[in-house]
């Protein structure tokens, strides 16, 4: 019975801290120690460490022996890769969907777009705005890896993704990458699908994808202690 009150205890410390970490309330670099997380979730120090433990293989925080546990820097190499890995497949997927794309699926990606605007017609504009709406896009992107019979690489791929979802909350958060220009973009997507536009929708999900990376030049020298060193 404590087993299984761990393992739910555990849950909520490391669903709670993940949370934490990709929308940087806790920022790359930051020391986190057990002590403080039993407190903060009232909790022994088992489930504790059971969440640092699974946050740390994620690659979302590092162990220093005798130091302390750090939540890790972002890796701009690996934020390159991802962002590579979804433009390529991303483009090819639009492609294939372009072809079979039916009103079935026009009106899923539709309800989605709706929800999108709903939300950010009643956001506040605070910080949670940015996150909450990070979500709103993954569920759109995932959408279209679902209806064009694909989930499962999207979530191979959201597997890898913790660096980008970090960096995605820096670029929202404090560049110029805004929600809004996210979600027009997501209905320019969909106006290409319709018209089976393959071109446009190469076009369009490239510039989606690498638009706040491009931009962001500023922020990674503002922000430089948020990443491993870049020449390493």
């Amino acid at each position: 019975m404590a087993n299984k009150k761990n393992n739910a205890s555990s849950n909520v410390v490391y669903t709670g801290l993940k949370e934490d970490i990709l929308s940087l309330k806790l920022p790359p670099g930051s020391l986190i120690s057990e002590t403080d997380a039993s407190a903060k979730y009232n909790v022994s120090r088992t489930p504790v460490r059971d969440a640092f433990k699974a946050l740390a293989n994620e690659g979302l925080l590092e162990v220093k022996p005798h130091i302390g546990t750090f939540v890790s820097l972002m890796d701009i190499n690996q934020i390159s890769d991802v962002l590579y890995i979804r433009k390529v497949v991303e483009q090819s997927i639009l492609k294939d969907l372009a072809i079979s794309f039916s009103e079935a699926d026009e009106l899923k990606l539709e309800f989605s777009l709706n929800e999108q605007k709903r939300f950010l017609q009643s956001a506040t504009g605070d910080e949670h705005t940015v996150t909450d709406f990070i979500k709103y896009d993954n569920n759109f992107h995932k959408l279209i890896f679902r209806i064009a019979g694909k989930e499962s690489i999207w979530n191979m791929i959201f597997g890898i993704n913790q660096h980008y979802e970090r960096f995605r909350s820096l670029i929202n958060l404090h560049g110029d990458n805004n929600i809004q220009t996210l979600y027009e973009e997501h209905c320019s997507i969909v106006e290409a699908l319709t018209r089976r536009d393959i071109e446009a929708l190469q076009t369009i999900i490239s510039k989606h994808i690498y638009d706040g990376f491009r931009n962001s030049s500023a922020l990674l020298l503002q922000y430089s202690d948020y990443f491993i060193d870049c020449h390493h």
